[in-house]
C-alpha cells in the first residue's frame, strides 16, 4: 500500500530568503503538488513551535545554518530532509558525504541514492507559468512581425559602448534578414551608456524595449512565450536556466572563450547538453527539449516519499 506523507503532515521549507528571489528550496517546494508551509530557522529552536503543530512529514531546506536547523528537526519529527543547493561551487564528494537523505545541486557528477545533481540553478519559472503568460501578452504582441527574438541582457553583457553597439548592429543584421522584430529586456542598466549603445545597435529593427527600473513588471516571461527564439547576454546563471525553460533555441551572445566560473561552467554543460548555442551568424532553430530541473526533481521526490 502506497503511504503518503502528507495526510499526516505538511511540507516544510526552511530557508533563509536572499533578496527578492526565491530559493532553491522555495522553488521546489512550489513544483511538488501539495501543500507547504515556510518555516523560519528561529522557530525550530523552540520546543513548543514543534509540540503545538503536526510534525512535518518532508523538509526542504538550502544553506548552511538553515540545513543543520532543518536537519535536527527532521531527525526529531522522523522525516526525510532534501537539501538545495542555490550555486555550485562544492564538490561531488563532499556533497555526497553530508548526512541529508537527499543533496541536490547544480553539479556535472554522476547521480546517487543521496545526491541528485542538476545541470544549473532551479528556477520558479516553469512551462506551465511559460504557457500562462503566453495567453495573457498574445494579443498585446501580435502586431510584432516573426520571427520574434527576445533579447535578455544582464550585467556584464558587453565591457565598452563601441562592443554594445557592435553586438547590437550584429544582431540586428541577423534579424533583418528574416523581417523579424526584438523583444528587448535589459535586466541590469547599472551602466545605461552601455545599454543606449547596445539599443542604438538594434534600432534599425522592429523594437520593443523594456528596461530595469522603469514601472511595469519584467516582461521577459511574455516576452519569451511569445517569441520564436531566444538570445541571452550577461546576467548569470539562474538567468541562462530562466531562459531554457522553452524548447525553443537559446543563443548566447558572448564568445566561448570568455566564459568565466561558476556561470561558465553551467554555460557550457547547457551547450554540452544541446540547450544553448553560442550566437554566430544565423538564428536558424534546432530541435531541443524545455530545461525544467525543478519539475524533474520534484517527480523524483514524489516517488521517493510517495508525495
Amino acid at each position: 500500500m502506497t503511504f503518503s506523507v502528507t495526510k499526516l503532515a505538511p511540507v516544510w521549507v526552511v530557508e533563509a530568503s536572499l533578496g527578492q528571489d526565491p530559493g532553491p528550496a522555495y522553488v521546489l517546494a512550489s513544483r511538488l503538488g501539495c501543500l507547504f508551509r515556510r518555516v523560519r530557522m528561529e522557530m525550530l529552536a523552540l520546543d513548543s513551535f514543534l509540540e503545538e503543530r503536526r510534525e512535518p512529514g518532508l523538509i526542504l531546506t538550502s544553506g548552511w545554518r538553515s540545513g543543520y536547523a532543518a536537519l535536527k528537526a527532521g531527525r526529531r519529527a522522523g522525516c526525510p530532509v532534501v537539501w538545495c543547493v542555490r550555486h555550485e561551487g562544492r564538490s561531488a564528494p563532499m556533497l555526497r558525504s553530508l548526512p541529508f537523505d537527499l543533496v541536490v545541486a547544480p553539479s556535472p557528477a554522476a547521480p546517487t541514492a543521496r545526491f541528485c545533481p542538476i545541470l544549473g540553478p532551479m528556477t520558479i519559472i516553469s512551462p506551465a507559468s511559460l504557457a500562462r503568460a503566453g495567453k495573457a501578452w498574445r494579443e498585446r504582441l501580435e502586431h510584432l512581425p516573426h520571427p520574434r527574438v527576445t533579447v535578455l541582457v544582464g550585467a556584464n553583457a558587453y565591457r565598452t559602448q563601441e562592443e554594445a553597439l557592435l553586438l547590437g548592429k550584429k544582431l540586428a543584421d541577423l534579424v533583418n534578414r528574416q523581417g523579424g522584430s526584438v523583444l528587448l529586456v535589459v535586466r541590469d542598466d547599472s551602466r545605461p551608456e552601455l545599454t543606449d549603445a547596445f539599443i542604438i545597435g538594434i534600432s534599425d529593427t522592429v523594437l520593443l524595449v523594456w528596461r530595469q527600473g522603469e514601472p511595469d513588471e519584467d516582461p521577459f516571461l511574455g516576452f519569451m512565450a511569445c517569441s520564436d527564439c531566444v538570445v541571452v547576454a550577461g546576467g548569470d546563471s539562474a538567468m541562462l536556466a530562466e531562459a531554457c525553460v522553452s524548447d525553443m533555441p537559446v543563443y548566447l551572445m558572448e564568445r566561448e572563450q570568455d566564459l568565466r566560473g561558476i556561470r561558465g561552467r553551467v554555460a557550457r554543460r547547457l551547450v554540452e547538453d544541446g540547450h544553448l548555442r553560442f550566437l554566430k551568424d544565423t538564428l536558424s532553430p534546432w530541435p531541443r527539449l524545455a530545461l525544467d530541473e525543478a519539475g524533474r526533481v520534484a517527480a523524483i521526490l514524489r516517488s521517493r516519499w510517495a508525495l
